[in-house]
């Protein structure tokens, strides 16, 4: 086998590219921590941004702690990053999570209809690998809930879904199929066989 055969599919670790004092430093526009705060240290703040991208497999980091630039950066939603006017980097994610989810809904025999990409993040692996976190409806009880999707992406070059799964840790279940009126009445019957017993 290919040593490199689904390298996609690792984590990539987090690296420190500049340090506000190195010379080709270049503060990027989503920073928000007052230039001059020396509260962390470059080291310190390495080792947040490691605990928050292994924590997260890069989905959650908050980048607002942060004055060194890493090789994760989020995206703009609102911006043209990636993409060319009349776009936005929202139109590019909102299509990239559709076919994800599209993806998704074939393997595993679901039904998950897509509403919006929430935030993203990304880093370059011989093209970007993004990392979106999008909200679906779920057919089961019609609830909102979080997918995340990893897609390899560059302009007409390069379309890889990697994969798409549902939120770890969200505190709800994701079904993804419609109950059909047979698992209604089996969990009806049950429920009543229950309280059935309870009683006597």
């Amino acid at each position: 086998m290919d040593e490199f055969e689904g390298w996609t599919s690792w984590l990539e670790p987090a690296f420190l590219l500049w340090e506000p004092n190195d010379d080709d430093y270049e503060r990027p526009p989503y920073m928000t921590r007052a230039e001059g705060d020396n509260t962390y240290t470059p080291d310190e703040e390495f080792a947040n941004m490691a605990q928050q991208v292994n924590k997260s497999d890069g989905f959650d980091i908050d980048f607002s702690n942060f004055l060194c630039v890493f090789n994760y950066h989020p995206a703009v939603l609102d911006s043209r990053q990636f993409v060319k006017e009349p776009e936005t980097t929202v139109d590019l994610l909102n299509r990239l999570a559709q076919g994800s989810l599209y993806g998704y809904n074939q393997a595993n025999e679901t039904e998950f209809e897509f509403v919006k990409v929430v935030r993203a993040n990304y880093h370059f692996a011989c093209a970007i690998m993004f990392l979106i976190t999008f909200q679906v409806k779920d057919p089961c009880d019609d609830q909102i809930k979080h997918f995340q999707a990893r897609v390899r992406h560059a302009r007409g070059t390069v379309l890889e879904y990697v994969f798409c799964r549902p939120e770890p840790n969200q505190g709800v279940e994701c079904v993804g199929t419609v109950k059909t009126d047979v698992e209604k009445d089996v969990k009806t019957d049950a429920e009543k066989d229950v309280k059935k017993q309870r009683l006597e």
